[in-house]
């Protein structure tokens, strides 16, 4: 990743965000840091305070002096944008004008006394991009990407194939750890994502350990032949829940990949 689009909002996951993503482009990479306004709220403020640029104004003062000052001097270029749209559309606009990479954003959670979840706007994401989503919680430890290890989800279908493949080339360009894990669970790990998995897998009574084993083996060779065949790779296949085994991998790890499934069964809950 070399030009990334980045979510600020003055938040605490936000600047986590823009952290991550300075170190991770590195002194050759571009960020482009995005402020989306509201422009229902824009509407309101400029009614009370009758400044058609106030809101817009402070925000690319907070933007430019204070939320992207300090990542300025850790890049090769770092732009700066105030954009009239919901905070989904803003970056997905942004990273379309801009052809990027990625986008980067904090993770917000919203959460009872029981139960985190996560913020609109990455729910919107999730949904509705073509980009890769990187989520940046606020309280992530600071492991860099160089040097660390990237843990990658294997399930079934084609978004397995589009996070290995994905994967795969920040191991060629940075000094990363790889590992392609395959949680073992009573369904499979990531749910059908199409009417023929769920038929191979689910009705046919395929033998599952040699099904499972052969779609490992089918991913650590498609990692490879992009990545390279000297780029090592370790393969995990731990019992019990997807979420579980992904959860406690990633937990010394410095970037979790899994892929985007849109199946029309669950609508991509899982």
């Amino acid at each position: 990743m070399r030009n990334v689009i980045v979510g600020l909002d003055g938040s605490e996951a936000s600047a986590a965000a823009l952290q991550w993503a300075a170190t991770t482009v590195g002194r050759h990479g571009r960020i482009h840091a995005v402020v989306a306004v509201n422009p229902r709220a824009d509407a309101a403020v400029d009614g009370d305070a009758d400044d058609p640029l106030s809101l817009d104004g402070t925000s690319e003062h907070d933007l430019v002096n204070r939320w992207a000052a300090d990542a300025r001097g850790m890049v090769a270029e770092l732009d700066t944008t105030v954009l009239r749209r919901p905070m989904h559309k803003a970056l997905d606009e942004a990273a379309t004008m801009d052809r990027a990479d990625a986008i980067i954003i904090g993770a917000h959670h919203r959460s009872n006394d029981t139960v985190k979840r996560i913020g609109r706007a990455t729910n919107q994401l999730m949904r509705t991009t073509l980009y890769p989503l990187v989520i940046v919680p606020a309280d992530s430890p600071d492991v860099p990407l160089d040097g660390g290890k990237v843990v990658v989800g294997i399930g079934h279908g084609n978004a397995t194939r589009g996070a290995v493949r994905w994967a795969a080339h920040p191991a060629r360009s940075h000094e990363v750890t790889i590992e392609l894990l395959h949680a073992r669970g009573d369904a499979p790990v990531f749910q059908a994502d199409g009417i023929t998995d769920l038929v191979r897998h689910e009705v046919l009574g395929t033998d599952r350990e040699r099904w499972e084993a052969g779609r490992l083996e089918h991913f650590a060779a498609l990692f490879q032949a992009i990545a390279g065949e000297d780029t090592p790779v370790a393969v995990n296949s731990p019992p019990g829940l997807a979420a579980t085994g992904l959860e406690e991998a990633a937990r010394e790890s410095s970037l979790l990949v899994i892929g985007r499934h849109r199946s029309r069964l669950d609508g991509g809950h899982h």
